[in-house]
């Protein structure tokens, strides 16, 4: 620790208040809640009376010094705290020693009187995010390019973002957009699959909104309940990285709401990493919630760089040695993605993770970070390592993803599931699909039985947007020795084929064509939050395909559904309060 001084953070009593509801909701007893709310990893939590309410659940770590409060150089640059001028490396703050926070009768820090900070221009935080910039689908002719192929996507980190920059009124970058992960952080109304099947396909049309020459067609995938409930077997991998340190009180809610899930007969490893790996602790039996509290409370932040593909080479060598052939053998990795020792480029840990996923062991990434997170980095394993992503910035974040959609993301009922619908030129003449830009497939690997992509977990819905243009298809680029008509199908306007493997390793196809006729008997329960979802995104993308969409009309848009819907008042970062905020901000 850094001069072995005491190291603590500094909440509010509203964020301290949120922290502890947080822990309650999840079903901890009132002395693990106590537990929690008084210390993060090796750092004391202090309520501090002073201190106004921030949305911003980024929180940096002060030390107990003689002359005044020391803190990360990094950690005062990324929250804005003024730094007083003269201190050895600008890292001290002109204020007088804390107080020692006393505890109440429940055993919870008591609120103390901090001193004010001597007044000074905060520092603007540097912006080192990294994420893809991928161009986006273009508009096709049938005729040209028949099919449109592609991987599913289970993450949701874009929105999770977005949400987050918009709600705290910062800067969105549009690169940071992934269109489908926007689309798919919806929960559709989708039917189960039938009996037999891994997963059922529905379809929906309808106008579209920035085009009104054009229509949407909606295409939903649920995969079926898992037959019985799968025993754990985890291993959360922790990023205690000085580029972390702002980030541990989030860490160790994400860590605790991963936990309440588990039961009896499942099993958890802890091992944290930066300049080195350390093992906290060892197959623990999930019985014991205690030991659980326990082992989370033994976790050390220690700053310093970040060796995560050691972290991830160590984690994945230590479940091999502890798999466990039936239960769903996992990695949970928490980390800003910023891995700046060992392997670092996003080809090298492409490389290193792929080979991973050939063990069986299945990755999720809990990515956090305001203006260093290496959102590319993160995308890239969980894409190529039996993986998915999510995005944490606040406790909201924690409970829809990691709590409530816990149990889906965990089991996998479908592995491997690639999506291939072809257009019937006959009746569409241009289409183009949003989203999806980097998992495209060709052909070769669409049918290419070893080619690894995303699977589909217990009840977990994959949904994806076509817009199209309905005529008779012309065939734009024609080639020499080609000449293509239309087709003479007049119902029949899309055959949807799916190749995907079971969770026992065998390859299976699903098919399914989509009528004119099952289009207009569909009851489009899901069309309008999804194409709401999609207008917002392509705003927020700042697409060359938004056409005729404005801010006022994703107000109508956003009104019409909650009219429809029975709602009144958007409940807090939900997806109609975000994108009413985003388009009333100028």
């Amino acid at each position: 620790m850094f001069f072995n001084r005491k190291q603590y953070y500094t909440l509010s009593q509203q964020q301290f208040d949120e922290m502890k509801q947080f822990y309650e909701k999840l079903g901890f007893r009132k002395n693990q809640v106590q537990k929690l709310c008084k210390k993060c990893f090796s750092a004391d939590i202090r309520v501090e009376k002073s201190l106004t309410y921030s949305n911003n659940w980024t929180f940096y770590r002060r030390s107990d010094m003689d002359d005044g409060n020391f803190f990360s150089g990094r950690s005062a640059m990324s929250s804005g705290m003024p730094m007083a001028s003269g201190m050895p490396g600008a890292m001290r703050m002109a204020m007088r020693s804390a107080p020692v926070a006393e505890e109440v009768e429940d055993g919870l820090p008591a609120p103390v009187e901090m001193a004010e900070p001597v007044p000074t221009e905060p520092p603007q935080p540097l912006n080192t995010a990294e994420t893809h910039n991928v161009p986006e689908n273009e508009s096709h002719s049938p005729l040209d390019n028949a099919q449109v192929i592609f991987s599913a996507n289970v993450n949701t980190a874009s929105w999770n973002y977005l949400r987050n920059r918009i709600h705290n009124h910062s800067l969105l970058d549009p690169s940071f957009v992934r269109m489908e992960e926007i689309i798919n952080s919806y929960e559709y109304d989708l039917p189960k699959p039938d009996d037999g099947q891994l997963f059922g396909i529905t379809a929906e049309s309808g106008k579209c909104p920035w085009n009104e020459d054009h229509e949407l067609l909606f295409l939903g995938f649920k995969g079926k309940k898992a037959d019985k409930d799968c025993r754990q077997n985890l291993v959360l991998l922790v990023d205690v990285s000085g580029s972390m340190e702002d980030e541990w009180i989030l860490t160790q809610m994400s860590i605790a709401a991963i936990i309440s899930k588990l039961k009896e007969g499942d099993t958890l490893s802890i091992i944290s990493y930066s300049d080195k790996t350390t093992t906290v602790a060892k197959q623990l039996d999930c019985g014991n919630m205690d030991k659980l509290v326990n082992a989370v409370m033994d976790i050390e932040g220690t700053g310093g760089c970040t060796y995560g593909s050691e972290g991830l080479e160590n984690a994945y060598r230590y479940l091999q040695e502890t798999f466990d052939e039936n239960a769903n053998n996992r990695i949970f990795i928490f980390t800003d993605g910023d891995f700046n020792f060992g392997v670092t480029s996003e080809g090298g840990l492409e490389e290193l993770i792929y080979d991973k996923r050939k063990t069986g062991i299945y990755l999720s990434i809990v990515g956090y970070g305001q203006n260093n997170f290496k959102d590319n980095k993160m995308e890239t394993l969980a894409r190529n390592g039996n993986g998915n992503y999510t995005f944490v910035a606040n406790p909201a974040d924690i409970l829809d993803e990691l709590w409530t959609k816990l149990v889906s993301n965990l089991v996998t009922v479908a592995k491997d599931v690639k999506i291939s619908v072809e257009l019937n030129p006959a009746l569409v003449s241009e289409y183009r699909l949003l989203g999806y830009d980097d998992r495209k497939l060709t052909q070769q690997e669409f049918h290419n039985t070893e080619k690894a992509v995303d699977g589909m977990g217990s009840e977990h819905n994959v949904a994806a947007l076509i817009e199209l243009k309905r005529g008779k298809a012309e065939q734009k680029y024609k080639g020499h020795f080609v000449n293509v008509s239309a087709g003479d199908n007049q119902d029949e306007i899309a055959f949807v084929e799916v190749h995907y493997k079971s969770p026992e390793g065998e390859n299976l196809v699903m098919t399914k064509s989509v009528t004119l006729q099952e289009l207009q008997q569909a009851k489009n329960c899901n069309m309008p939050a999804a194409a709401l979802l999609a207008s917002f995104g392509l705003m927020v993308k700042k697409s060359a395909y938004k056409g005729d969409m404005t801010k006022n009309r994703l107000l109508d848009m956003a009104s019409a559904l909650m009219k429809e819907k029975g709602i009144e008042t958007p409940e807090r970062f939900s997806h109609l309060d975000i994108i009413r905020k985003y388009a009333v901000n100028d």
